[in-house]
């Protein structure tokens, strides 16, 4: 049996919740706004992975010299894409390559990245080996970026809005040095008019909070505007071509989207109106039978608006999540079929579309959907076990942020017998892989692969436990967690990931053990995961929803019925 229901009694959507899994879920999207993130990429394919394999397209020497990644990524104090991933090296004469993000036509569009220098020319105009340009990118360079040294090889960095030649390039002074990695933000500023866009520079090895003054302002600026719609790495003539490695190009609309991890989803949420709380929610067969139609009924939180919404059939594993990064929960179920027509099935609440995707393969537990790629849009995922003992265990999934290939990435992670417990661990907005092991001695181990704290584990809990995600003390990061009945109630265990303590007693005894299933969420909004359980009753209008609010105290909310399945508890595992 599915360990979520160790505390809860099945009803007789059995045949589903006997069955369901889902993520470590959506966070105080309300409270914390995800940036508005164009483009992330921070090349996390393997070492020497083709970038014309990974979404990117080459307009200049496709095949010459073709531009891979490289281990290590770089690192640069501060930024959200250091360490994270791969890096890229540029040399001379080779392969130029693109990647598109949406077009932008207004406002100003900011691209940022980790640069670290070996070389350079000493040419007075240097080389350039980034730029901006429409989509498609064809010859309409803007906002080239240079590097050139003197004679005493300290660099300088320059940026154009269009031109090439040395009058034309505004350079900085030579103040800068070989192998030190920078954070280099160009911003391209659309002005109306056809012939008066601004592209400015910003050079350093720290990351402002705030936007600070340009290092230097290009001043071709009377040369051709563009709708920026393309990020392009050069190599460029061997005469003046700098040899750097590149890594974390974020672009965004705001100095904030690409110096600042998004605040994506760390906590169960299940918030259909973007409030910021935890609205009740059921599912319920109302079509009967063991395939019968599943209708969603939800109470928004604080309000008496109820409804209801005819989403799936009792056989389908329910993953809602905000898909479409409008702040709001979308009702989604996940379908098994035959190995390769596996498919999520989504409802958007941006623009009341139906998505449908195929993903994954029966046997599969889409229980880590998640944002893996830090956009605030949670992406389609899969955990699959290995068949047998000590075999690996994988993670699937694809990320939602400009994979116009609809690329899939795999973690394996974890080996038969674990329990997948994903959630931002380490507070960076995006999706950790994480699983808890049997350590032996009546205790469970839980390994962390995190993508900035990198490789962690801790022992915490008893293999029999329950995961129950969640950012139970509002520092942005998940806690550890997890749930045990004792003596006919359900006592939760927490270490707080803002101390790291671990304590021998329960964090909290609430709900009871023989008939409730836990829920929890943050139903007061104020950024905590509240301990929370649905008990559902033969009486009509007794089944309700026991929250002790870490903010509000305690309260019920009468709601659903007997034989229900609280959409809460999908976050549990």
């Amino acid at each position: 049996m599915n360990r979520k229901f160790a505390l809860g009694v099945l009803s007789i959507l059995a045949i589903i919740t006997s069955v369901i899994y889902s993520n470590s879920a959506l966070a105080q999207k309300a409270e914390n706004e995800p940036t508005a993130t164009l483009l992330v990429e921070d090349f996390t394919y393997a070492a020497g992975a083709l970038l014309t394999a990974n979404g990117w397209t080459a307009h200049s020497g496709a095949g010459t010299n073709s531009i891979v990644t490289s281990a290590p990524s770089l690192t640069l104090s501060g930024y959200p894409s250091s360490g994270v991933g791969n890096a890229v090296s540029l040399t001379t004469s080779g392969e130029d390559v693109n990647r598109t993000f949406a077009v932008q036509s207004s406002g100003s569009v900011y691209a940022a990245f980790m640069v670290n220098v070996s070389d350079a020319s000493t040419d007075a105009a240097g080389g350039y080996f980034f730029h901006l340009g429409p989509d498609p990118v064809g010859t309409t360079f803007r906002g080239r970026v240079f590097i050139k040294k003197d004679a005493s090889n300290n660099v300088a960095f320059g940026i154009s809005k269009a031109l090439t030649t040395a009058a034309d390039i505004a350079y900085t002074p030579f103040s800068y040095s070989l192998n030190t990695t920078y954070l280099i933000v160009v911003k391209y500023t659309i002005v109306d008019g056809a012939t008066n866009d601004t592209v400015s520079m910003f050079v350093s090895t720290t990351v402002p909070a705030t936007e600070p003054a340009p290092t230097v302002t290009a001043t071709d600026t009377a040369q051709s505007d563009v709708s920026p719609g393309t990020v392009s790495l050069r190599q460029g003539s061997a005469a003046t071509s700098p040899t750097v490695r590149v890594d974390g190009i974020r672009v965004g609309t705001s100095w904030a989207d690409v110096t600042q991890a998004s605040t994506a989803p760390t906590q169960n949420h299940v918030d259909f109106n973007g409030d910021g709380k935890t609205d009740f929610a059921v599912v319920r067969n109302t079509g009967g039978g063991p395939t019968g139609q599943i209708t969603w009924f939800i109470n928004l939180t604080g309000t008496t608006t109820t409804y209801g919404s005819a989403w799936g059939i009792t056989t389908d594993l329910f993953v809602p999540e905000d898909y479409d990064g409008d702040n709001k929960t979308d009702i989604a179920i996940w379908r098994a079929g035959a190995p390769t027509v596996a498919a999520f099935y989504i409802l958007q609440s941006s623009n009341n579309t139906v998505r449908i995707e195929a993903f994954g393969q029966t046997g599969d537990q889409p229980t880590v959907v998640g944002d893996y790629d830090g956009d605030g849009k949670s992406d389609l995922a899969v955990y699959r076990s290995g068949l047998n003992s000590g075999d690996q265990s994988t993670w699937f999934y694809r990320g939602s942020l400009n994979n116009p290939g609809g690329n899939v990435t795999y973690v394996p992670w974890g080996q038969t017998g674990d329990f997948p417990a994903p959630g931002d661990y380490d507070g960076d907005g995006k999706r950790d892989f994480v699983i808890q092991r049997n350590n032996g001695g009546g205790q469970a181990r839980f390994w962390m692969l995190q993508t900035t704290a990198g490789f962690d584990s801790v022992v915490f809990g008893t293999p029999n436990d329950v995961i129950v995600p969640g950012d139970y003390d509002g520092d942005g990061k998940n806690d550890l967690a997890v749930i045990r009945g004792a003596a006919g109630q359900i006592n939760w265990y927490v270490r707080p990931s803002s101390t790291g303590v671990i304590s021998g007693s329960p964090t909290a005894i609430f709900g009871a053990s023989a008939t409730d299933f836990p829920a929890h969420g943050d139903y007061d909004g104020d950024g905590k995961t509240d301990f929370a359980i649905w008990r559902p009753s033969a009486t009509p209008g007794a089944s309700t929803f026991w929250v002790l609010g870490s903010t509000s105290g305690a309260f019920s909310v009468p709601f659903g019925q007997n034989g229900d399945y609280p959409v809460a508890n999908y976050n549990v595992f």
